[in-house]
């Protein structure tokens, strides 16, 4: 891993034809579904196994909850599928890597989405680049999540750096609902994946264990600009993988354990970082090990501990085909490498009391240690061409530490008020740098009879630059700057909820936040420090759903993310999505669609700009009641459009290439066996 024209009208009559065509469905797959009463909301508690665990509507800011209905019924074959349905998210592809975006923040070659992405509680963010991936590289098979739960903005400041934006928690199966499965999905590209899982119960505890494995050819793709006089040429095997999946977990009444290791291999001949275009030789991998024990003691009526041990381990291997033709050299292929090295381990304890009738106090202490932060690049078999020397390009070895201090006060003032009263204090050693961050947050939440509920947050968020951010530098790829300096963030965020009737609900969020002293690049490649940004939108949703099992969700987008010199590239500033669920008319057959319209977007730091684009995506699924099969059929990009998203600039023979296109029409078959 390394840094580097559609009318909206028509989107809108599709979203107006698909509610029309509803006729009236049972209750969603959603946990906050709208055809729930408040009373009944008030008992899910979402961001299940984190710091905090809440309710939806008494966390003063948006919450989406999509779950494992929802993937069956859409067809989404990622984490990032799923994120890309939802108001103020944006998931950019370059075909080395899916980036989540959120609220206009999204830069080409930000590897760090500035979200806290979570399993079972347990963060998936490594310790090198701060990446979480949202790809093919996500380290758990899509199929085995039984909800994906997302908090938006400010709230989630308390856990930490990495949460700037929000919290995405991704909630897996219990091994009683899985039992035996078997599912095999073949799709376009020669792209196959199996996944055997088994659950149930053991001696009295849920157990689920789970393997998968995938292996992709990969697709031929036009791209601009690679032979360096603009022309455009074929690349082949674009997207081809494979890999694998292992989890394991086992819970206990109090208790719960799991493992979870994955592996990815990519080939990436799209000439990336001015490697040889259409070459094979150029492949990245990534590998993840996660081990998480938790554990819950009831200390009294009053008090309750949560305890928490995780170990972590991430590892990245580059391997990238250079011509040194001009270098003294016998053999002028040459594979640049680069290996990284990440491992971590943590200890956290939380204590709510609710001793005091009306409050609820969290206090926490964390403490987690980066003992390996390793980054490594050399030339195989030379050491370093461009220094003339036997020695690595670079060899740099780092660890740090940081230990959190939270706290946490929700008074209930009232039946309908609640105030949230937050604070954070961590202090971060990075060998010689040296940071304590205060992150203060206060929330409001009020419901009213008849105009709904309204929420309020004021919170502040801090990031310290990454080990990659600070020191990868080597003789042609100057990034790394030691001198960077923590973000900084400020953020306001008003929402409104709307429920008209049980079977439908309006969402609206209005925000701005200030980020001092963002990491960006400077125009030689270098990261620095950029001045103060501003970022103003607004998000509305509208939920609905009827009684012959159709359902809607739709929503707009509009949005302004800039510096002091210019609007941020990726950053688009309307937006309109549509999910749309159907009855066929024939039995148990359920068509789910969903439409996209994303304006036009910067490029190449603004000096370009990439057309906005319409994509609509079918999947038709086929689950007949007491059968223990169902199969699948999606089609994505429906109506085979062309579009491109921009990217990190490549030198390329001279031509700066600042967008890569995306592939037309794809077709994916999916097959579920349960036994």
């Amino acid at each position: 891993m390394r840094h580097r024209n559609i009318r909206p009208a028509r989107f809108l009559v599709l979203a107006l034809l698909g509610a029309g065509l509803a006729q009236a469905a049972p209750a969603w797959g959603a946990i906050d579904a709208i055809d729930n009463s408040l009373e009944d909301l008030l008992k899910v508690r979402i961001v299940s196994t984190p710091k905090f665990a809440e309710n939806p509507d008494q966390i003063p800011s948006v919450v989406s909850i999509l779950t494992a209905d929802d993937i069956r019924l859409y067809g989404w074959r990622t984490l990032g599928d799923a994120l890309r349905s939802l108001q103020g998210f944006t998931v950019t592809q370059d075909h080395t890597y899916a980036y989540g975006g959120v609220r206009g923040i999204s830069q080409p070659g930000d590897y760090r989405p500035r979200m806290q992405t979570l399993i079972d509680g347990q963060s998936v963010t490594e310790n090198i680049f701060a990446s979480a991936p949202v790809d093919s590289a996500f380290p758990i098979d899509i199929g085995l999540i039984e909800r994906i739960e997302v908090i938006r903005g400010p709230s989630a400041a308390i856990y930490g750096g990495d949460a700037m934006f929000g919290v995405i928690n991704v909630v897996t199966r219990s091994g009683s609902s899985v039992g035996g499965e078997a599912s095999l999905k073949l799709s376009s590209g020669a792209d196959r994946r199996l996944r055997l899982s088994w659950g149930g119960q053991l001696g009295g505890h849920d157990v689920l264990l789970s393997v998968s494995g995938f292996d992709t050819h990969g697709r031929t793709l036009s791209v601009d600009d690679v032979n360096g006089d603009g022309s455009r040429r074929d690349l082949h095997r674009v997207d081809g993988k494979d890999g694998g999946q292992l989890f394991a977990k086992i819970r206990g009444s109090d208790w719960h354990l799991s493992l979870i290791h994955a592996k990815r291999e990519k080939i990436v001949p799209t000439a990336s970082f001015d490697s040889i275009a259409d070459d094979r030789g150029h492949i990245e991998t990534d590998t993840y090990t996660l081990l998480n024990l938790s554990k819950q003691w009831r200390l009294n009526t009053s008090n309750t501990l949560h305890q928490q041990l995780y170990l972590g381990d991430y590892r990245y291997d580059g391997t990238f085909p250079y011509d040194y033709s001009s270098a003294a050299i016998a053999d002028p292929r040459v594979l640049n490498v680069d290996a990284v090295r990440g491992s971590w381990w943590g200890i956290e304890n939380r204590l709510v009391n609710t001793a005091w009738s009306g409050q609820r106090i969290t206090l926490g202490i964390e403490y987690k240690s980066n003992w390996r932060q390793n980054q490594l690049n050399l030339d195989r078999g030379y050491g370093c061409v461009d220094n003339a020397s036997t020695t690595p390009c670079l060899d740099d070895r780092r660890r740090s530490t940081q230990i959190s201090l939270t706290a946490q006060d929700e008074v209930q003032l009232g039946d309908a008020t609640l105030l949230t009263l937050g604070l954070s204090h961590d202090h971060v050693d990075t060998q010689g740098h040296l940071g304590t961050f205060w992150s203060p947050r206060i929330g409001l939440t009020h419901e009213t009879r008849s105009a709904g509920l309204f929420k309020i947050l004021y919170g502040t968020a801090f990031r310290v630059p990454t080990v990659y951010e600070r020191y990868y530098t080597t003789p042609t790829f100057a990034y790394g700057n030691p001198s960077l300096e923590p973000e900084k963030m400020r953020s306001l965020e008003i929402a409104w909820e709307k429920r008209f009737g049980m079977q439908s609900k309006l969402t609206a969020t209005a925000y701005h936040f200030r980020i001092e002293r963002m990491v960006t690049t400077d125009d030689n490649g270098t990261a620095i420090n950029g001045t103060p940004v501003r970022a103003t939108g607004l998000e509305v949703e509208y939920e609905q759903s009827w009684n012959n099992g159709s359902r809607l969700r739709t929503g707009y987008s509009i949005q302004h993310a800039a510096d002091d010199s210019r609007r941020f590239d990726n950053s688009p500033r309307h937006m309109v999505k549509a999910n749309i669920g159907l009855p066929t008319g024939l039995p148990h057959l359920m068509a789910g669609l969903e439409g996209q319209w994303i304006s036009r977007r910067s490029a190449d730091m603004g000096n370009q700009s990439v057309p906005a684009y319409l994509l609509a995506n079918l999947n038709l699924r086929y689950a007949p009641s007491g059968e223990r099969w169902e199969v699948a059929l999606g089609l994505y990009n429906l109506f085979d459009r062309q579009y491109a998203d921009p990217v990190s600039s490549d030198q390329i023979m001279g031509v700066r290439r600042w967008q890569m296109p995306q592939f037309g029409r794809t077709a994916m078959l999916h097959t579920t066996l349960r036994f």
